[in-house]
């Protein structure tokens, strides 16, 4: 290949040969002659595109393999020539032209073909991140051009971090006086596919700029001028909501993707960008949600709010593992208070648990949708907001940074709630104690003589509601064991610092969520077999969750002994299906959980009922697994080092032997 503007010339020559005689067809009333003759013209330019795309690929491979090991971005390595801006402006801003035109085969051809300059460009190995930044420019001043109603002027300011000059506001400005919505998601479809793209080639430098795009784009956007809330009558005429819903369905799946992507790859390595762009997308949340779920209505089919509802969920849940501020924990409580109430107020223990609950891709797939949509995807989303609502409510109670009377919202409008006093750490407590109450049947007093059955029911059914999806399972355990137990210095420090207006409320969610009376549910749920339990920590999705559960409990076992050897159950008379049960086993008994306690941990009750099956079935499966495991480790098949593990579950073993518990399990096959 000859010089670096090589690549842009050709491709603008390429645009000029087949494109330019279609340049004047009229966006809003193409003939179907004039549309069939773009199509074939914009065939013509991607079939030649994606064969130079091989040719590059062979040509310069191992020059963008030594680009990719040098480091961090150097916005001058990036930076084009005058010449360069000039084919840049003009390609991008040809197809623009044609990703207007009211088709959707002709917007998804161009489409396709702006994928196709983005991966000749990333293999060429310079331009790419001044064309990706050009999108964001142009989705950006399209919101500004279809939202002209507002009274708020700002002007745009482009960084110049790639030769992109502020000249070019003008330009860009008059391709699109007749951009729509059609013309925003069209955009951010392409740039949805170059990051999927990018996920499969993690380099640093061109993941960094991308991050460095988008992060600018959402800071410059004006956000709430998206909600029609805020758009005066005159504009109602615009146009239908439907492709405005399309370009906010990519967006929240891109913002989705990114922060799962950024989470695990960008700041481990301490991003700078990355940061940056998390904390932006966390103080976006607020709007998404009113621009996305403002008006149900509107979305003319429930299906559309039901994806925006999972996104969101999603979305959220991937950045509440930042070490959010109390201010966006408590705006996320009033989000979750406003817009899942319906799915959060129901009782887990009256909900039927789904045999085929299980969510394979999206969990709207379009056989959910024929007449009941109220089916499995429900249960995800009940899932996710109960699982925020226990996250966020816990990490404000248990925090030491004390929240303001005054909510301090991250976004624009006033606070979703009247009463400023929900912001305080003793509100969230008394939303918190409303929920459990709920499911209690408001039975909350701990001298009722159903009250402990009550919990260790509400317990089992706890993790019968989170058996289906293994990820969120072990997130949420692993918070609920955040919770101090009475009488420790922890339980003492948040009673006093929080003074409990309800009679024993610490004390309630204590005993509702027992890690003792929750690690058996869930080996009972995985029917003891501890070849499930294998299966989650050699898992790439739960596997590294998996083992933290493992090693606390096996530590709390160590500490309070006697609760975990004295945990008793009673068969239930219902029969609940199983969701885990492996194929290899055709064992079909079922449990429900009978009340006890613990001198340390229940304040006087007695532990009822004859002890020791549930610890001897627990102590089998966790011996099996640590043989397994060891076996594993010794023929170096373990995906991981799990030295931690293995000397926690010796520990557990030596425990079993101290105190005499191992009868004949040590007579079989664990001698």
């Amino acid at each position: 290949m000859s010089g670096d503007g090589s690549q842009l010339s050709r491709v603008s020559s390429l645009i000029d040969l087949h494109l330019r005689p279609c340049a004047a067809v009229e966006v809003a009333s193409a003939s179907r002659e004039e549309e069939k003759d773009l199509l074939i013209a914009l065939s013509k330019v991607l079939r030649e595109i994606r064969l130079w795309t091989g040719e590059e690929d062979v040509s310069s491979d191992s020059d963008v393999e030594a680009k990719s090991v040098t480091g961090s971005v150097d916005s001058g390595e990036f930076a084009l020539g005058s010449e360069e801006q000039i084919f840049l402006g003009k390609i991008v801003g040809d197809l623009m032209h044609f990703l207007m035109v009211h088709s959707q085969h002709v917007q998804h051809l161009t489409g396709n073909v702006l994928l196709a300059i983005s991966e000749l460009l990333c293999a060429h190995g310079k331009g790419w991140a001044a064309f990706v930044h050009l999108l964001f420019v142009y989705a950006e001043l399209s919101i500004g051009i279809i939202q002209p109603c507002s009274s708020v002027t700002r002007t745009r300011v482009h960084e110049d971090f790639y030769g992109i000059l502020e000249s070019y506001d003008l330009a860009i400005k008059s391709k699109l006086q007749k951009a729509n919505w059609s013309t925003v998601a069209g955009i951010f479809r392409v740039l949805r596919c170059i990051w999927k793209y990018l996920k499969h080639d993690f380099r640093d430098q061109l993941v960094d700029s991308y991050l460095n795009s988008l992060n600018s784009f959402i800071s410059h956007v004006t956000w709430n001028l998206l909600d029609d809330g805020n758009v005066v009558p005159k504009c109602v005429h615009m146009g239908p909501q439907m492709p405005k819903f399309i370009f906010l369905g990519y967006l929240t799946q891109l913002l989705s993707s990114v922060v799962e992507q950024v989470d695990h790859e960008m700041v481990q390595g301490d991003s700078v960008n990355g940061h940056q762009l998390l904390f932006s997308i966390t103080k976006l949340v607020p709007s998404l949600f009113l621009c996305c779920l403002r008006k149900e209505e509107e979305h003319h089919d429930a299906r559309i709010s039901l994806y925006f509802r999972h996104k969101l969920l999603m979305l959220m849940t991937r950045l509440s593992g930042q070490g959010l501020e109390a201010s966006v924990l408590t705006l996320w409580l009033q989000l979750l208070q406003k817009y899942f109430q319906d799915l959060m107020s129901e009782q887990i223990s009256m909900l039927e648990p789904v045999v085929d609950d299980s969510l394979e891709g999206s969990p709207f797939s379009a056989s959910m949708f024929e007449e009941n949509i109220q089916g499995t995807n429900l249960y995800h989303l009940k899932r996710q907001a109960i699982f925020l609502f226990i996250k966020c409510s816990l990490r404000l109670i248990f925090s030491e940074e004390v929240v303001d009377q005054q909510c301090d919202c991250l976004s624009a409008r006033p606070c979703l709630s009247s009463h400023p006093e929900y912001c305080s750490q003793k509100k969230v407590l008394g939303e918190l104690y409303k929920w459990l109450s709920q499911n209690l049947q408001h039975d909350t007093h701990c001298d009722s003589e159903t009250y402990m059955e009550k919990c260790m029911h509400f317990g089992s059914s706890f993790i019968r509601l989170y058996a289906q999806e293994d990820d969120l399972l072990f997130k949420v355990l692993l918070e609920v064991l955040s919770i101090p137990i009475p009488g420790s210095e922890k339980f003492d420090e948040v009673k006093e610092r929080i003074p409990d207006s309800r009679e024993n409320t610490l004390i309630h969610l204590s005993n509702l969520f027992n890690p003792f009376n929750l690690f058996h549910s869930f080996l009972a749920e995985i029917k003891y077999d501890h070849q499930v339990l294998l299966d989650y920590l050699i898992s790439k999705d739960t596997g590294i969750s998996c083992a933290e559960y493992l090693l606390r409990c096996l530590r709390l076992i160590s500490e309070s002994w006697e609760a975990f050897l004295q945990f008793s159950y009673v068969r239930s008379p219902k029969e609940w299906p199983s969701t885990k049960e492996r194929k290899i086993s055709q064992l079909k008994v079922n449990f429900r959980l009978e009340p006890y306690s613990t001198g340390n941990f229940r304040h006087g009750h007695k532990l009822q009922g004859a002890g020791g099956k549930p610890f001897d079935k627990a102590k089998l499966c966790l011996l099996s697994l640590k043989y397994s495991v060891e076996n594993l480790h010794q023929k170096n098949l373990f995906p991981y080092n799990p030295k931690v593990l293995l000397r926690r579950l010796t520990e557990f073993q030596e425990l079993c032997f101290n105190k005499g518990c191992m009868g004949r399990v040590g007579e079989g096959r664990l001698t």
